[in-house]
């Protein structure tokens, strides 16, 4: 059965009066069916190699935007991972300078606000550590723990003469700091290159719909071709064996 769809059939002549009609011989018919495929084989080999050029070209395009938007994105997770982790060592390191800085008798007269200020930092350590939040949050947060540690260091400053305790509080405190600044570094990085990634996603999403736009007409093109080709060849094959005789 020959499959030729509804739009083929746009200049079927009907109501024609049956005396008009002129009874052709099968190889006759068989080469006007053979023609008709192999004039739509050519209207629509031609459609679709002009579409496969912009086809080719969106998937290339769009493939490249996936691949630039998932590196830079990785990237980030890399930095939001190595970020973390200097978070997390700075509060452990928090832990132990304030266990030195509550046994030092001298802070005594500061000891109500050196609590309140540890237990905001840690309050706030924690809620870095475990909570999901935009980037300028963090940010808000990590200036506040700064600003924290800036007067925790101004108590410890004014208890009077320095002890071994206050030496290893200090090398804390520093040790503090760079982990903070190195978090820091990560933070700006991220943030360096979060525009990038959004306007790679976005070009992606646009050659995706451009891609839809066309896709639909070359993948139905391809389908037709395969359809008129397989017929293609059945009538030929056919008409071939009539001529040899076989019927």
């Amino acid at each position: 059965m020959v499959d030729i769809e509804p739009e083929e059939h746009e200049n079927e002549v009907t109501g024609i009066p049956s005396e008009s009609i002129t009874i052709v011989g099968e190889t006759e018919l068989i080469n006007t069916i053979i023609e008709k495929h192999r004039q739509f084989l050519e209207t629509y080999n031609s459609e679709f190699g002009s579409l496969e050029p912009t086809v080719s070209e969106l998937k290339g395009l769009s493939s490249d935007e996936k691949r630039e938007r998932d590196e830079i994105n990785e990237h980030v997770a890399e930095l939001k991972e190595k970020r973390q982790v200097l978070y997390h060592q700075a509060k452990q390191l928090r832990i132990e300078m304030f266990d030195l800085i509550n046994v030092n008798q001298d802070a005594q007269k500061h000891e109500q606000e050196m609590r309140l200020l540890q237990k905001e930092v840690e309050a706030l350590d924690w809620k870095l550590q475990t909570t999901v939040m935009g980037i300028q949050k963090e940010r808000e947060i990590v200036d506040k723990i700064k600003t924290l540690s800036a007067r925790i260091d101004e108590i410890r400053e004014e208890t009077g003469p320095v002890t071994e305790s206050d030496e290893q509080v200090k090398q804390f405190s520093a040790q503090i700091k760079e982990m903070m600044e190195g978090a820091d570094e990560c933070h700006k990085a991220i943030v360096s290159v979060a525009d990038q990634s959004q306007e790679h996603h976005g070009s992606f999403v646009e050659y995706i719909e451009r891609l839809k736009g066309v896709r639909g007409r070359h993948i139905w093109l391809q389908s037709r071709i395969k359809s008129h080709g397989t017929a293609l060849e059945h009538w030929e094959n056919k008409l071939k064996k009539i001529s040899e005789g076989g019927g």
